[in-house]
């Protein structure tokens, strides 16, 4: 695949981060610079830039002089993530103002539809990314810069647990759908339910 146009960084990351999120990629998978290379039509410099920023963000692994790895979190960490991420949006869902909640609606709710779009025509990857973005929204609406920095630096282990849990397609679905049912929720002021759903909701219900 020959890469052209934009930063070859930019595109190389996205492409390497979107198999990760798709599963074509796994926790352990080894990546090397000049297979990379070979691969995108490109030098290193934008693959070492690009797995860089993906180690940054924490999907990667860096070994100095050596190759770079696909980072892994185990069932004990996923459920510790899975745990937390909880707890975040229960307090972020607890200090959501009526007014801040109406002018982040049309947020939301662009994010709810483009994720669950995205699983239906197979781009699992984008599906992933945009439900990142409509929790980060999500949390937003709690007007708590502290909380908001903490879950967004969780970010990345909470993609590593999407990977992890592995829906199958009907199942994604039926989760992402689940977004405008929290919408609904917070809208009318069920607060409670709200808070619920989002420990099915993280859990897939188990």
């Amino acid at each position: 695949m020959q890469i052209v146009q934009q930063s070859l960084a930019d595109q190389i990351y996205t492409e390497i981060k979107n198999s990760i999120l798709r599963g074509e990629l796994s926790g352990g998978d080894k990546i090397r610079e000049d297979e990379l290379a070979t691969q995108f039509g490109v030098s290193r410099t934008p693959v070492r830039e690009a797995l860089r920023r993906l180690s940054d963000y924490g999907l990667v692994c860096l070994a100095p002089r050596s190759h770079a790895a696909i980072a892994m979190i185990s069932d004990k960490e996923a459920l510790d993530i899975a745990e937390l991420r909880i707890e975040l949006e229960k307090f972020a869902i607890d200090h959501i103002t009526p007014e801040v909640l109406e002018e982040k609606l049309p947020e939301l709710s662009r994010y709810a539809a483009e994720c669950t779009y995205a699983v239906t025509v197979g781009e699992r990857g984008k599906s992933f990314e945009q439900d990142s973005l409509f929790h980060i929204a999500l949390v937003e609406c709690s007007g708590n810069a502290a909380l908001i920095e903490v879950y967004r630096r969780l970010d990345a282990r909470i993609q590593l647990l999407r990977v992890k849990q592995n829906l199958a397609a009907e199942g994604l679905i039926a989760y992402l759908n689940q977004h405008n049912e929290l919408i609904a929720m917070l809208r009318t002021g069920r607060t409670e339910d709200a808070k619920n759903l989002i420990t099915h909701h993280v859990l897939h219900g188990s």
